[in-house]
């Protein structure tokens, strides 16, 4: 699924989700005429700031120091663990640059040592 961002850090872009989210965003209320998911009725404007909302969600999840961000980290992360190319990820994030999206990809010492044998035993089957 593609959601579009009328209002992006740098402007309009397209936001690519899977099956899951989009299984999330449908459960979201809707309003007729309104073409914002998430739309306050009080105000009868679009809501532009989650952080209300993210605390109330990780408060009631139990999650102490969890920023909304760092779900962003976590989601390039597995990208990341999966073999997903960096230009591919930025482009799921919306980067216009690679130096954008390299600082998000947090992997640990073992995949590290999993690429690295990975790339010796493929070395051993050219040599050999």
């Amino acid at each position: 699924m593609r959601l579009k961002l009328r209002h992006g850090k740098t402007g309009p872009r397209m936001v690519w989700m899977g099956d899951d989210a989009r299984a999330v965003f449908d459960t979201c209320p809707r309003y007729k005429e309104v073409p914002w998911v998430f739309w306050n009725l009080t105000s009868r404007r679009p809501v532009t700031d989650l952080h209300n909302y993210w605390e109330q969600f990780r408060d009631s999840a139990g999650l102490r120091d969890f920023r909304l961000h760092d779900l962003r980290h976590n989601f390039v992360s597995h990208a990341a663990i999966n073999k997903e190319t960096l230009p591919m990820i930025g482009r799921l994030l919306g980067h216009a640059c690679i130096q954008s999206t390299s600082p998000y990809a947090h992997l640990d010492d073992g995949h590290a040592l999993e690429a690295a044998e990975q790339i010796g035993a493929a070395v051993e089957r050219m040599l050999g």
